[in-house]
């Protein structure tokens, strides 16, 4: 991408003024303009380099039920800001935008080195995703009331959790069913 037209543009040096000034969201927008024109390695090590440092920020505070879902290994793996975090990246991206406001962007063709995850790690990441969530729906189902005693609605959730809810009944296992339901027994027969 692009731009044709002479107004104001984030520069190394604006981002490395943000960097000294301990505004690290501002700095980490203009790096990502800048890399938006100059996809260079070093410029997205620093990228990477700035969400470290925010992401390993001690004073940040996430939704108990983030925290609830993921270790902090994962939050940090799966670059999820706090919601402050959130709003300051925003702003300061809003800010710069409002400077380059007016450019002409010219989207060029995507080459594949542009690609930043490849398929593999797209499918990796999509089941590390699913079994999160699936074990998130079984700990969900056995922190809500006494484990033995169980109800379709936690079943349903349970298989909401294991199948896709648009997979056609052919394509699931009546093992997959049992599977299920006996898991959920030894669930409930365990101490």
């Amino acid at each position: 991408m692009k731009t044709n037209s002479r107004s104001w543009k984030p520069t190394l040096t604006l981002a490395r003024l943000f960097e000294e000034q301990n505004q690290f969201y501002d700095a980490l927008a203009a790096y990502e303009l800048i890399s938006q024109n100059d996809p260079s390695p070093e410029l997205r090590e620093r990228i990477e380099e700035l969400h470290l440092r925010i992401l390993n920020d001690p004073n940040r505070t996430y939704d108990p039920r983030l925290e609830q879902l993921f270790s902090p290994e994962e939050l940090a793996y799966l670059k999820i800001l706090d919601h402050q975090g959130f709003l300051n990246m925003a702003k300061a991206r809003e800010k710069l935008m409002e400077e380059m406001q007016g450019s002409e962007l010219i989207f060029s063709e995507v080459m594949p080195e542009d690609v930043l995850v490849d398929e593999s790690e797209l499918d990796t990441l999509r089941e590390i995703l699913e079994e999160i969530e699936q074990q998130a729906q079984l700990s969900l189902i056995s922190e809500t009331g006494d484990v033995g005693e169980y109800n379709v609605q936690d079943f349903l959730i349970a298989m909401l959790a294991k199948f896709d809810k648009d997979q056609k009944l052919s394509e699931v296992k009546l093992s997959d069913l049992l599977s299920l339901f006996l898991e959920m027994q030894s669930l409930k027969n365990q101490p």
